[in-house]
């Protein structure tokens, strides 16, 4: 099997679980939680708050998953560095629990959420327990224990949408239930706090492997050190990609609760263009562990570029048919409520593919062991992220973020490049890749003023329908050669 066919036998397998659990997300709970939240301003609180978490999950990981990759890839160490980067891990998430749950009333009035501690609470412990389930995800992963890990996925996204259904449905309140009334998005916090504590329970087997006689300290300084930069990466990404509402809710002119309003009409068709990520993060989720375990046996590198063009050429046709289809994907979401915000579908696609190119670029930063170049470019991408959104967002609203965000991966994946090309150089095909890409927007664009028609939506289907075939055709043409080398030989 040739390594670009390898690898996508692993990503259709992750991509399975991602895309499912993912799918089921989709699919379900948010065009649930669009209709059955009363207004924008619930699904923007929803929103913010998991916002921060994933901040505080990158930070308090220490992103210890991503070293045991780098150093549980060579054969034997494993489980010694599975326990190695356990113990930091768990230390780290009790003090990041006890600090933010004895705060969790000064928190709150920080946020403007006066009278509700107990969302930090219950966050908190979220957080926690997400944390120490990220070295099991990791361990399952590096034992291409693919089946066992799209399990636990399915099985986490499926009792989380059970839940609320049950609670928002059900809603056993009162001194007769078992559950005090509450608002219906903290019914959504409540299913998401059992279960990360269920799904806890059900990786302990896993965590019961590390023993701490086999926590090596010197391996502990040098997993650090090798994390450090990428803790910085982890939290400038989380602000680049989840941060759109908590940066409009203090940014966007209005008070608080217009500022979440508006919020939550970008988060709505937001997840719309998310499902551009599914397939990054299922590619990710296999690339990754796939790239060290290459650089660990081969110092051959013409893979990387090849991997970066059939990931352009494939994310082009999802793209081009989101696009071609949006007028049936709009109503993932509630359409009445979320119309105003599906402005933002177009940039923030092109910003999800510049993302999922930089995942794939970017690894030589953390084969070369240069993690440090990581951050300084995630550095520059949160600050270009900043200002934009500070600047922008009084003057033309909630899609300056959308902008602000295509901005910063463009910058940072063309640095990446840049700066790979100097101290870790790959034969990437940058002017296949960009002639891919170019051909994307061109039918982008095609399809934009077809959605912008006055005629029935079956005739818009109808012509888009044709336009994905002209792409699809236009592609393969412009790339037979490469196709039939490398994707189908």
């Amino acid at each position: 099997m040739s390594q670009l066919k390898q690898l996508a036998s692993h990503t259709a397998i992750y991509g399975l679980g991602h895309i499912m659990s993912k799918g089921f997300y989709f699919i379900f709970l948010v065009p649930y939680l669009t209709r059955r939240l009363e207004d924008t301003y619930s699904f923007g609180v929803y929103n913010e708050l998991y916002g921060y978490s994933t901040l505080l999950i990158v930070l308090f990981s220490f992103r210890m998953d991503t070293a045991l990759f780098r150093f549980g890839s060579k054969t034997g160490s494993l489980s010694k560095a599975f326990s190695t980067a356990l113990l930091p891990v768990v230390l780290g998430g009790m003090v990041m629990v006890s600090l933010i749950y004895s705060n969790a009333g000064s928190i709150s009035t920080w946020l403007a959420y006066p009278d509700k501690a107990f969302y930090i609470k219950w966050f908190a412990l979220i957080i926690g327990f997400d944390v120490l389930m990220l070295l099991p995800y990791a361990r399952l992963r590096l034992e291409n224990k693919a089946v066992l890990f799209t399990a636990y996925r399915l099985f986490n996204i499926i009792l989380t949408i059970g839940l609320v259904y049950y609670f928002l449905e059900i809603k056993p309140v009162g001194k007769h239930g078992i559950i005090p009334a509450l608002e219906d998005v903290e019914y959504v916090f409540l299913a998401n706090l059992i279960t990360s504590t269920v799904m806890l329970l059900l990786m302990l087997p896993i965590l019961a492997k590390a023993k701490l006689s086999e926590v090596d300290r010197p391996m502990i300084r040098q997993m650090l050190a090798y994390c450090a930069p990428l803790v910085i990466v982890g939290i400038a990404n989380s602000i680049n990609q989840f941060f759109g509402v908590p940066i409009q809710k203090f940014f966007l002119g209005g008070d608080y609760a217009d500022n979440l309003s508006d919020g939550g009409l970008y988060a709505g068709p937001q997840k719309i263009a998310a499902l551009v990520s599914l397939v990054t993060v299922a590619f990710n989720y296999a690339a990754e562990p796939f790239f060290f375990k290459h650089a660990a046996h081969s110092d051959d590198r013409t893979v990387y570029g090849t991997i970066a063009l059939a990931f352009t050429l494939f994310m082009g046709a999802v793209i081009v048919g989101i696009m071609c289809y949006l007028e049936i994907l709009k109503h993932l979401t509630d359409v009445t409520k979320y119309a105003e915000g599906f402005v933002v579908v177009p940039i923030l696609l092109f910003a999800y593919f510049c993302l999922g190119l930089y995942y794939s670029i970017s690894i030589w930063y953390k084969l070369s062991d240069k993690t440090q170049y990581g951050a300084y470019i995630s550095i520059v991408g949160v600050i270009l992220t900043l200002t934009l959104s500070i600047i922008l967002l009084p003057q033309i609203g909630f899609v300056a973020s959308a902008w602000a965000a295509l901005a910063c991966y463009m910058t940072m994946v063309t640095l990446a490049y840049l700066l790979g090309q100097r101290h870790y150089p790959i034969p990437y095909p940058i002017g296949r890749i960009l002639l891919a890409l170019l051909l994307t927007l061109a039918f982008v664009i095609i399809a934009l003023q077809v959605n912008a028609m006055q005629v029935p939506v079956m005739t818009k289907l109808g012509i888009n329908t044709l336009i994905l075939g002209g792409y699809l055709i236009a592609s393969y043409g412009v790339n037979r050669q490469f196709i039939h080398r490398e994707m189908l030989g």
